[in-house]
């Protein structure tokens, strides 16, 4: 008798408990609990604050419904690793420096929003008349086909990323300690695009025509 287990689509049987086991070896604890958190909802514990939703998530809570903290509930998290979750065109994203010392986000397509890099969270969808029109010089995502920005990138976010492991052995969430460099390098992160963003991320590469250009004064008669 055989059983199997499924997370994003993926399915294991026993048959692939090898792989299985593997894959597990390979991703922190706290990832797919990560990726599949609802945040900016309202916070039950404190519902009466005006701006109480919950865009935090402590990594060594884990799975428990308390993990996902709005700015309140961070004091009962004080010696716990927590990053906060941001937004994009309704999206979710993460800062890239919240995580490269916790796991490996390298492959993985940054952007830059308000002078920090960050990475979405899980693949986002798109209408079926945009699959192909997407996809530029810089190819695709491996996992879903979603245009990349940066031709040094894999995947267009960590979910993509997590589900190509199952196929894919060379793939690691797992901080190697010898590549590990304070303050230095990102790996394949040195790549991200130039984009500079205020509140929301632009996929355009060159400004529109006369936008950054110095005003210029009518001439005199």
């Amino acid at each position: 008798m055989s059983s199997s287990s499924s997370w994003m689509g993926m399915d294991f049987s026993d048959d692939e408990a090898a792989a299985e086991e593997r894959f597990e070896r390979f991703i922190p604890s706290w990832l797919r609990p990560l990726l599949s958190a609802k945040f900016f909802e309202p916070c039950a514990f404190h519902p009466e604050l005006v701006r109480n939703e919950r865009n935090h998530y402590c990594l060594d809570c884990a799975g428990d419904y308390g993990a996902i903290c709005c700015p309140l509930c961070l004091s009962a998290h004080r010696s716990h690793r927590v990053v906060q979750i941001r937004r994009s065109s309704y999206h979710e994203v993460i800062r890239v420096a919240e995580l490269k010392a916790l796991a490996d986000v390298s492959q993985v397509q940054t952007y830059v929003i308000n002078a920090d890099k960050v990475m979405f969270l899980n693949p986002r969808p798109r209408a079926p008349q945009h699959f192909s029109k997407c996809v530029g010089a810089a190819g695709a995502c491996e996992e879903c086909g979603r245009g990349l920005v940066d031709a040094v990138f894999r995947f267009c976010s960590l979910g993509c990323k997590l589900k190509s492991m199952a196929s894919n052995a060379s793939l690691t969430f797992i901080l190697d300690p010898k590549r590990k460099r304070e303050g230095s390098g990102e790996g394949d992160l040195s790549g991200p695009s130039n984009l500079q963003t205020t509140g929301k991320i632009s996929y355009r590469r060159h400004a529109r025509k006369g936008v950054h250009r110095a005003p210029t004064q009518a001439p005199f008669f």
